[in-house]
């Protein structure tokens, strides 16, 4: 027996007709939120990591704290001009805690350019199912172990 998975992504399910929307044509709907300030890290740690540079993790917090409404694309792209500052600098693979901050300077996130467009998506997240960790995380039960627990 096989089994098929069709994923497709969209920024705005408003746009999507109504056909596409109905149990049956795609049967769970995932909202992928901004990442929490420890996904930013991860995020942060994989993309430098790219680059050959490693960085303290208190550095990584740091950065992650001040980078609150970015994206992981957003992440990446100050990963990368970080490390090109550092590079054009004659630092190769020596991206400081300052060029990070340089850097997110000069990045205007999504979030901020179109504040209302994010929050309609998160509004509309209420429909979904959450593909992220909460921002503030909240205890999850497992359907099928509530199942089982109800039979005994």
């Amino acid at each position: 027996m096989r089994c098929v998975f069709i994923v497709a992504t969209c920024n705005d399910p408003s746009a999507l007709p109504s056909e596409l929307k109905r149990k049956g044509r795609f049967d769970e709907n995932f909202f992928v939120d901004l990442p929490t300030e420890p996904e930013r890290v991860q995020i942060l740690t994989i993309h430098l990591q790219r680059f050959g540079i490693h960085l303290e993790s208190e550095y990584l917090e740091a950065i992650a704290a001040n980078t609150a409404k970015f994206s992981g694309a957003e992440l990446e792209t100050l990963a990368a001009e970080a490390a090109l500052l550092a590079f054009d600098e004659g630092r190769p693979q020596q991206v400081t805690l300052g060029d990070l901050e340089n850097c997110s300077h000069s990045i205007t996130p999504l979030a901020v350019q179109d504040a209302a467009a994010v929050e309609r998506m998160q509004f509309w997240a209420s429909t979904a199912r959450r593909a992220s960790s909460p921002v503030v995380a909240a205890k999850t039960q497992s359907l099928r172990t509530a199942k089982y627990r109800n039979m005994n």
